[in-house]
């Protein structure tokens, strides 16, 4: 069923992309100008959130969440979620905070930490039903960097250019990292977590990024 948020949800969300737009004057969060922001960013960030289907009441985290999208969407149309946004930028933190706090988004959390650190932090490590990320990272780069934070049994869902071809370069990441097979649906690249990840992974700072699995 595709999410519709309700008349209170659409003000808040359009309440955001201002916030968006003026905090990008000064530092940059979007590339993508205010009249365009519902239909890229929240358009995109509610076909995320249906294909993921994530529970009610679960744990979400938005990797690598930069100005919000998707997580800051999800957190404002689905109030029962749990929603970690994890940034290593302290500017792109601090947008976060303050859209949280304006928002009064209770359940929301800023992670302040780069996804190689965070996949090793009890309390994160494992811990999410839903992992959602917009081309944050190359495919296998991403699995190592989200599937980590997973529990078994959990879901990433990634936003990609071109799915299939996703699918298929993740394939060896996944499946070194507790993964299923990667497939694809309508832009979106889904894996299943369906065992621990081995503790070596992630590996250091910077090491998915310049030497991805497979």
């Amino acid at each position: 069923m595709r999410t519709r948020p309700t008349a209170a949800q659409a003000a808040s969300i359009a309440r955001f992309l201002d916030e968006l737009s003026r905090w990008n004057r000064s530092i940059n969060l979007t590339g993508v100008g205010r009249d365009e922001a519902w239909r890229r960013h929240v358009e995109e960030s509610l076909h995320l959130l249906d294909t993921a289907d994530p529970p009610a009441g679960g744990t979400v985290i938005d990797v690598g969440a930069g100005a919000g999208l998707p997580g800051l969407v999800v957190a404002i149309v689905r109030p029962d979620l749990r929603v970690a946004l994890l940034e290593s930028d302290s500017r792109k933190q601090a947008f976060l905070t303050h859209v949280a706090g304006l928002f009064e988004l209770d359940r929301v959390t800023v992670v302040g930490a780069r996804a190689e650190v965070a996949g090793h932090e009890s309390g994160l490590r494992e811990s999410f039903d839903i992992a959602l990320s917009r081309a944050a990272a190359r495919p296998a780069t991403l699995c190592e960097l989200a599937l980590p934070l997973l529990r078994v049994g959990g879901r990433l869902c990634a936003l990609v250019a071109d799915a299939p071809a996703a699918a298929a370069a993740c394939l060896v990441a996944a499946r070194i990292c507790g993964g299923d097979t990667p497939r694809s649906a309508d832009g979106i690249v889904i894996i299943g977590k369906n065992a621990p990840t081995p503790a070596a992974y992630p590996r250091r700072t910077g090491v998915p990024s310049r030497r991805p699995l497979g």
